[in-house]
């Protein structure tokens, strides 16, 4: 019995343990986020209302909208929330995940970008040297804003994300991926390293080495391409909870449920982060899946035995 109860307290105790390392990963991301951005207001799920008179700093927005009265000289950028422009501002506006309303009278002296929503113009006067784009096919997990563009989108990306895999890669590698996910702290602490190293490499390539935009779509690619081989493990980890051991039934319905969790507001952009951490480490972890049980290897028959079979 003393077993027991100790087995319990180090299992509790364990998993204690994993909730805080959980808890200390985001507190860092969301403070090397506060530190390395050059504005000097940032919000979080709350709504910032500038209010008539001229101010000069610029706004972030996480998970909240702006909304100008005045006459803002900064820049706008908003993700996960909408932008409402009464007033005047002279630097760019985007929003990301979330549409851009310039009611009448309004004045924006730069570009004017929604990614993952609509700008609305109602008699705005917009400068000529600014852009005026509209991107609602692109979106956001965890924004406001959900539409039929959004919930397509997120369904073709996950089902390019798990098949695309599969035909380059045997099911076998990814079952190495599987794996390799379910020592999910360790991957999400690797997956989290790998996103600040990419960031870093490509902010090297854009300021200090003014590499080409080649090179850096070069590098996005190949990020992307070790994400969508822990999105394809990771998926297949979560539906095997539900159909063990059938690879259809295992990959629909893990796909399915980070979709609708994606579309929730606000939550799904805390199971995007997540989850990229989780399947890039994965992928990272496994080799790509090279690192495991590797796939049997079919020996050519000699060609004497085939004539006699």
């Amino acid at each position: 019995m003393r077993r027991i109860a100790q087995s319990a307290e180090r299992q509790k105790a364990t998993r204690l343990g994993r909730w805080v390392g959980l808890v200390l990963c985001l507190a860092l991301a969301l403070c090397a986020f506060t530190n390395s951005s050059k504005a000097k207001e940032n919000s979080y799920f709350q709504t910032v209302t500038v209010e008539p008179g001229v101010r000069t700093e610029s706004i972030n927005c996480i998970g909240c909208s702006v909304i100008v009265k005045g006459d803002l000289d900064g820049e706008i950028v908003t993700i996960g929330g909408n932008v409402t422009i009464f007033g005047k501002v002279r630097k760019d506006i985007v929003a990301v995940g979330g549409n851009i309303r310039l009611k009448t009278g309004a004045q924006a002296n730069a570009d004017v970008v929604a990614i993952g929503g609509m700008v609305g113009n109602e008699g705005a006067v917009i400068a000529p040297h600014g852009m005026f784009i509209s991107l609602p096919w692109m979106h956001l997990p965890g924004q406001l804003s959900v539409g039929w563009r959004g919930i397509l989108v997120l369904l073709c990306f996950h089902a390019i994300s798990i098949f695309l895999p599969i035909l380059i890669l045997r099911p076998k590698r990814i079952q190495n991926v599987v794996v390799a996910s379910r020592r999910w702290l360790a991957t999400g602490m690797v997956g989290i390293a790998a996103i600040v190293a990419i960031s870093f490499v490509l902010d090297l390539l854009d300021e200090e080495l003014h590499a080409g935009d080649t090179v850096e779509l070069i590098v996005t690619a190949l990020f992307f391409a070790v994400l969508m081989v822990g999105v394809a493990g990771v998926t297949f980890a979560i539906g095997d909870r539900f159909f063990p051991g059938r690879i259809i039934g295992a990959f629909l319905t893990g796909g399915l449920l980070l979709v609708a969790l994606e579309l929730i507001p606000y939550l799904g952009f805390v199971v995007m982060v997540l989850g990229s951490c989780w399947a890039a480490g994965s992928a990272l972890w496994s080799g790509m899946g090279f690192r495991g049980p590797q796939p049997p290897v079919r020996q050519k028959l000699p060609t004497s035995l085939k004539l006699t079979s």
